[in-house]
């Protein structure tokens, strides 16, 4: 309404023109019309505003002027009629030039909104229906057309403009909530029915699968997990290694991927998570610092984010103003983007209501201008040194191999590490999968392992339930499934249940990069911290969890774990081009397999003695993992560690089929938060408000050891 009554007042000079037209003041209608006008638009001049209707007001009432001096009979026959054809003229202009005339005037009064694409949708629409109305009623004034008409199409365009815009806002909102999810199904029943042998049926048994499965057998689900390994925990998990040096035996414990975990703090949605499960005091957590070696040298992370900052500044004092002001930008969004966790058992997500929509832009600024953009584009915006640029980009091999350039969204999360510290679970990352276990199982749940899947059941459209290796059938209302999304769809699912066009578009689309790692036993402990990002001469995370946790290695012993990210076309290479299953037992045994193995295995201990000089003398175990071994034990698509590539991610949990929903680095991408915040996720699409019936945790979320103010 009070955009409507602006742009009505805004109007007065065309109504006088029209009014004294009435009155066949042709001469004095266009003097006071284009008096009035340049009245108006010095005015806006003044203010430093240009608003298109207005400036083409000014230009019509010149032009109608122009004939009135050449030929007045002209004019005056027709003017009435070329002032409403001039209106449309200037909607279609400024329809034409990508800024509809009315945001000129909604943008004061939805302010908040005013850069998102629906509301340059929503003032298209209403810009155009009135270049529509503005031609009809000049045809109408052309042809001498009763006034009723006239009136009507006034008073149609007076309606649609004063209720229009909000109920076009509601629906333009309805579908951009809607567009969060790439398909839409209604919430499976949980009725009893005696023909299920559960409620949902779990495929895989990593985080995400996990958590899915704990989150709905407390909401009194009957689960049951199903995984092809010995453990628990996807690429969570521990291993033991025996080894012998000087004649006697050592044991080291390896982790077969996380070494650094997120959203431990407190209120974060891990710690939230493991309490709400009642699990948190099974974990111990020690603080994993950060050390970054570069070109420009080494940098190690001082505890408090702000210190880090000030390190920054002083290493590089001629950035110093901007790196202060990135991060503060960066700690902005990262407090926005996670603002919403309160209301949904500490797990962020979109806004639930269109309310909430509709007053997110105000309420978290930071996150509604930058969520959605390049991530350098907020780098760029503060800093422009390469050397400052590649140390804040220091963590991204925690989501990526840098393929696929991040978004904001994708890259602020990252700084959690440095706002609210990573962690690391004493007794290895297995222990976090044993947690999920116990609160499982204590609550009527089943996780079976040595148990793989071979098919999912699909019964009138509807996953119902799956087929074991071993030919049992376990039927069920819905499945989760932690497995390879890939696999899952392409291979787990019965080829007639999904549309062409989906299997088509996923069999197209790239797993995300996988990884070659060295893990290493050595008789010394090297001067290093836990975490080390080396630039060069190869990018490569060296891991030292002995150093966090003294019972993974012998006294007076470490173990290393040097981490290579591969790219998904370099790590194809690293299978034979046809069969091998899921084992590839005669390619893994191949002189040009191991001889590969090796050599790769060997320049990356090469690179890592440039931070840990004679490394390689002092080596007691070592074992090598390619993608092949990856895939070998996860059954990840070529190997993959962080699920799919950007571009072949589902949005939502949905899947084409009804009631199979997915769980992991199928739709959220890489990192152990990560895929907890997609396990919940399954879990609340199943159950929808199966989230906020935990209450908001905003106290510490687990009895652990926390090393805050000094390193581990």
């Amino acid at each position: 309404m009070k955009t409507f009554l602006t742009v009505k007042l805004v109007l007065v000079p065309f109504a006088l023109f029209w009014a004294l037209l009435a009155l066949h003041q042709v001469g004095w209608a266009i003097g006071v019309g284009l008096a009035l006008s340049l009245a108006g638009n010095a005015w806006r001049l003044w203010r430093r505003e240009l608003f298109v209707l207005e400036a083409g007001g000014l230009a019509l009432f010149l032009g109608l002027g122009g004939v009135w001096l050449a030929v007045p009979a002209v004019a005056a026959a027709n003017a009435l009629w070329l002032s409403f054809a001039g209106l449309s003229a200037i909607s279609i202009v400024s329809l034409l030039a990508r800024r509809p005339w009315t945001s000129d005037y909604s943008r004061a009064v939805h302010q908040d909104n005013a850069g998102t694409p629906q509301f340059f949708v929503v003032n298209a629409a209403i810009t155009g229906l009135w270049a529509v109305l503005f031609a009809a009623i000049a045809a109408c004034r052309y042809v001498g057309a009763p006034s009723e008409l006239i009136t009507a199409i006034v008073t149609v365009g007076a309606l649609i403009s004063i209720f229009g815009p909000k109920l076009a806002i509601r629906v333009v909102l309805q579908r951009l909530a809607a567009s969060g999810e790439t398909h839409r199904w209604p919430t499976p029943s949980f009725a009893e029915d005696d023909s299920a042998d559960c409620d949902v049926a779990v495929i895989g048994a990593g985080i995400g699968g996990l958590t899915a499965a704990a989150l709905l057998a407390e909401a009194g689900l009957k689960v049951k997990v199903f995984d092809q390994h010995v453990v628990a925990g996807g690429y969570c998990h521990s291993y033991l290694r025996k080894a012998h040096h000087l004649n006697k035996p050592v044991l080291y414990r390896f982790d077969a991927g996380p070494h650094d975990f997120s959203g431990v703090q407190p209120g974060g949605p891990f710690a939230t998570l493991l309490r709400r499960l009642g699990v948190a005091d099974r974990i111990v957590w020690e603080r994993v610092t950060q050390s970054f070696h570069t070109a420009a040298g080494a940098i190690d992370v001082p505890v408090d984010w702000r210190d880090y900052v000030r390190v920054l500044g002083e290493r590089f004092p001629a950035s110093a103003a901007g790196i202060r002001s990135l991060f503060e930008e960066i700690k902005a969004i990262f407090d926005d983007m996670f603002s919403t966790a309160g209301n949904r058992g500490g797990i962020p997500g979109p806004p639930a209501t269109i309310d909430e929509l509709l007053a997110f832009p105000r309420a978290h600024p930071h996150a509604y201008r930058w969520m959605n953009r390049p991530f350098a584009e907020l780098v760029a915006a503060h800093v422009q040194d390469p050397a400052v640029v590649a140390v804040i980009d220091g963590l991204a091999g925690y989501i990526g191999d840098g393929s696929e350039p991040p978004s904001c969204a994708r890259m602020v999360p990252i700084f959690g590490y440095y706002f609210h510290g990573g962690y690391y679970p004493r007794g290895g990352s297995g222990v976090v999968a044993d947690a999920l276990v116990e609160a499982i199982t204590a609550r009527g749940g089943e996780v079976r392992l040595k148990t793989a899947v071979k098919q999912i059941v699909v019964d009138n459209g509807r996953a119902a339930g799956v087929v074991l290796a071993n030919g049992e059938t376990v039927r069920a209302r819905a499945v989760v499934s932690n497995a390879d999304l890939k696999r899952t769809l392409l291979e787990l699912v019965p080829p007639e249940a999904l549309p062409r066009g989906v299997r088509d578009d996923l069999a197209a689309a790239a797993p995300a990069n996988s990884c070659f790692s060295v893990h290493l036993g050595v008789d010394f402990v090297p001067d290093l911290g836990p975490s080390t990002h080396l630039h060069a001469p190869m990018k490569l995370g060296i891991a030292m969890m002995s150093k966090c946790d003294a019972s993974a290695a012998p006294p007076g012993h470490a173990i290393l774990s040097l981490i290579a990210l591969v790219p998904h076309d370099e790590a194809r290479s690293w299978f034979p081009h046809e069969g091998g299953g899921n084992d590839w037992k005669e390619w893994r045994r191949s002189a040009d397999y191991v001889r590969r193995k090796e050599e790769f295995g060997d320049r990356m201990i090469a690179a890592a003695e440039t931070a840990i000089p004679g490394l390689s003398q002092h080596i007691v175990y070592r074992t090598d993992a390619s993608p092949v071994t990856y895939a070998r034990y996860d059954w990840a698509s070529f190997g993959s560690i962080y699920g799919m590539s950007r571009a072949g991610q589902l949005k939502g949990s949905k899947t084409a089929l009804r009631n199979l929903v997915i769980a992991g680095g199928g739709n959220i991408g890489a990192g152990v938060e990560a895929v907890v915040i997609s396990g919940a996720n399954a879990a609340e699409t199943l159950v929808p408000g199966l989230l906020a019936r935990a209450r908001p945790v905003v106290s510490e979320p687990a009895t652990a050891t926390r090393r805050e103010l000094t390193p581990a």
